[in-house]
């Protein structure tokens, strides 16, 4: 009796676990980062295509990056960061993080959103072709050592903070972010 009662609890429990929706897999840290990058990709390009020309050169006041200037670190950002993982910047890209700044901030509007598209989509193939050991290896992020890993996080972060800066010179402009429309 405690034979058959066994049995047939195990035969329920594998007719409800088969009988449940597949559950799906949570997307690795690493999957989750280049979607991130992917997101901000978007969201650069889109605020690059909103602002008008003109708006390029537009500051909030003297001393503080232009649009032009927070796009071009943008895309230096996007070249350069990679070096410090191990990774060659794309052919184009000067040498150097100030080199690379300066190129970049001198661009076109038309220029810039071009650059913007082929700098994040090597951004996002560096992050994407990393193997778990090159991920955990050593690396600094402006002199702080860390993983790159971590130099990942922390240089998304700066992005980020750069992205809110955009949204900003975006509204105080009334520039409407494509996504919010």
């Amino acid at each position: 009796m405690v034979r058959n009662g066994f049995l047939v609890s195990t035969v329920m429990a594998a007719m409800f676990y088969l009988a449940s929706p597949a559950v799906a897999q949570v997307p690795s840290f690493q999957d989750s980062q280049v979607t991130d990058i992917e997101t901000m990709k978007d969201k650069f390009i889109g605020l690059a295509q909103a602002f008008n020309e003109s708006q390029y050169d537009w500051r909030p006041m003297e001393g503080v990056r232009s649009v032009r200037d927070v796009l071009g670190l943008i895309i230096a950002e996007c070249h350069v960061f990679p070096t410090a993982w191990g990774h060659e910047a794309p052919a184009g890209a000067a040498s150097g993080f100030g080199a690379e700044l300066q190129r970049a901030g001198a661009l076109q509007r038309s220029e810039i959103i071009s650059e913007l598209d082929s700098a994040f989509d090597h951004l996002i193939g560096v992050v994407r072709g990393m193997d778990n050991t090159e991920r955990m290896a050593d690396s600094n992020y402006f002199g702080r050592p860390m993983t790159i890993t971590a130099n990942i996080v922390v240089s998304m972060g700066d992005m980020h903070e750069h992205l809110g800066q955009l949204i900003a010179y975006a509204r105080t402009n009334e520039v409407v972010p494509p996504w919010s429309r």
